[in-house]
């Protein structure tokens, strides 16, 4: 039984569209930690997010999560256009609190965000880097301890996207919430993560596993612009597996 929050990949075995992704693949997710998943495009990284939310089935194997559900943030912010940005975050709080107490929840999470301004919003009348906020403050005001997120800044130009991953840091302190990061950004990785977990292949396996030991103390801009020689490792290991 896993506990905590904590995540256990074993011997899974899962296949879309006819394509073995993932034959007896193993992984544990330390609970409270940010694990980033690197891996080619379209290799199956976002399946394996939808394998943890049970969203799609296994062949056969386990995965298994500890108790206190699950939040999933996707590329897009997906906000109900009829609803305004609060709207959009008490209504997935509807299943575990009263209207009240939604509503609280939802402008202490736009305040954490910084955009409790822009509560009234329609979704239409902010901009794209607003939006992604707001779907960011949805997924961490659900209660859940499991918080998935599927290359969550990869539409974002540069500034906006440092401006998201420290929003997402700053969300994430204090906070006991175990976190997937996939995405293609190798820097976003080192920088955010805890732990980077580096895959290839078809099935995927595991080239390297690699602790993250840097000093968080920095802002989110200093460390992504001086991950220079540990990204340059990472993408010279991702380009060789594909030579």
């Amino acid at each position: 039984m896993v506990r905590n929050g904590g995540i256990c990949i074993r011997e899974a075995c899962i296949r879309r569209g006819g394509r073995l992704l993932y034959d007896r693949f193993c992984l544990d997710m330390r609970a409270g930690e940010i694990t980033a998943l690197l891996a080619p495009s379209g290799s199956g990284k976002t399946t394996l997010l939808l394998a943890i939310a049970r969203l799609i089935p296994l062949e056969s194997g386990v995965i298994e999560r500890g108790e206190g559900g699950l939040s999933f943030l996707f590329q897009e912010p997906r906000l109900l256009p009829w609803y305004t940005i609060e709207q959009n975050i008490a209504i997935v709080l509807a299943s575990c609190m009263d209207k009240a107490a939604a509503a609280q929840c939802a402008r202490a999470y736009l305040e954490k965000a910084e955009i409790a301004h822009l509560a009234g919003a329609m979704p239409s009348a902010v901009s794209g880097g607003e939006r992604q906020r707001a779907a960011l403050a949805r997924a961490f005001a659900y209660p859940a301890r499991v918080l998935l997120l599927d290359e969550a800044f990869q539409s974002q130009d540069l500034p906006l996207k440092l401006q998201l991953m420290a929003a997402l840091e700053h969300m994430l302190s204090g906070e006991n919430r175990t976190a997937v990061l996939v995405t293609h950004d190798v820097r976003e990785a080192l920088c955010l993560a805890d732990r980077v977990v580096v895959m290839n292949g078809t099935p995927l396996r595991i080239l390297r596993d690699m602790r993250v030991h840097q000093d968080r103390g920095g802002s989110v801009r200093e460390r992504y612009l001086h991950l220079s020689a540990s990204a340059a490792d990472v993408e010279e290991l991702l380009l060789s597996a594909q030579a």
